[in-house]
Order: structure tokens, then sequence, then C-alpha cells
């Protein structure tokens, strides 16, 4: 901006435009630029946004195995063992977790599932883990082209069973 001549320059933004300034002049910018992916010079929150965005537009194999660990088929029974195993009752497992007897009770019966925080309690109460890594069955698999599977292709899957 002054006309100095200096070995390297600073990239920043005044007045919402992207300018190489020395030390000295540093102090008339507005914030600092960010240079984008495509090389385009924006404001730092922009690049964020532009980053999040992309990210959330990628797109995602739903049949590739994720690694997530999801809530294990036994966990009715995992939890009921376990109890025993420490030998509480219904009434004091509740009691030590806070939560009523009904909810330990349905728990134990399979006819409730437990949310994220009430599995994270159990696990830690009752020492035992009721999450489990889900498998592919590789029974559907990702067709060969783009355009996905469709209804036809779900009940040809079904008919070579």
């Amino acid at each position: 901006m002054c006309g100095t001549e200096v070995p390297r320059t600073k990239l920043v933004m005044v007045e919402g435009a992207a300018v190489g300034v020395c030390q000295r002049c540093e102090k008339f910018a507005s914030s600092p630029a960010v240079k984008t992916k495509d090389g385009a010079v924006v404001l730092p929150d922009v690049a964020e946004r532009l980053d999040t965005r992309e990210k959330r537009r990628k797109e995602r194999d739903i049949y590739e195995p994720t690694g997530e660990k999801e809530l294990a088929v036994d966990y009715s029974q995992r939890i009921r063992v376990a109890r025993q195993k420490l030998g509480m009752n219904q009434e004091e497992l509740g009691r030590l977790i806070n939560e009523k007897k009904g909810v330990i009770v349905n728990i134990e019966n399979g006819t409730m599932i437990p949310n994220d925080k009430l599995i994270g309690t159990l696990e830690r109460t009752l020492k035992i883990s009721l999450r489990e890594v889900v498998e592919d069955s590789g029974e559907i698999k990702k067709a060969e082209y783009s355009r996905g599977l469709t209804l036809g292709d779900f009940i040809k899957t079904e008919k070579k069973k």
C-alpha cells in the first residue's frame, strides 16, 4: 500500500479487497485473508463455511462399513446377567442409576430401547459393553453404476435367496 519494497508481504483484507501489505501497512487491515483450495482469496469465516459446505456435500456410500458402534441385539440379556452377577435386584439398579424400576424391567424384557445416555450409564455401572461394531452382511451390494439401488434391484436380491 505504501510502496515500500519488502521481501515478503502479508495477505490481508482492506475495505473488502485482498491486498499484500508490509508490516507497517498491516495496521490498516480489517482482517487477514485466506486462500481457498480453488485459489480464491476470502475472509477466514467465509473459508470455514465453504469447507463445512464441501464436507456436507461429499457423497458417502451408505453400504460402506463405518466402524460405528450400535446397541447390541442381546442388550437386555447382557444387562440382566450383569445385574445378577453384582447381586442386585431391578429396584436397586434403578435407584443406583436414578431410574424407575419399571424402566429397568422394560429394558430387561426388551420392550424398551435405552437412549445413548442411559446406555452409557448402564455400561459404567454394570461394567459391561452394550455396543458392538456393526458388521456388513454383504447381502446387498453397491450397484456397479452410479444410479444406486432401486426397488427392482432389491426385489431381484430377495429372489436370489
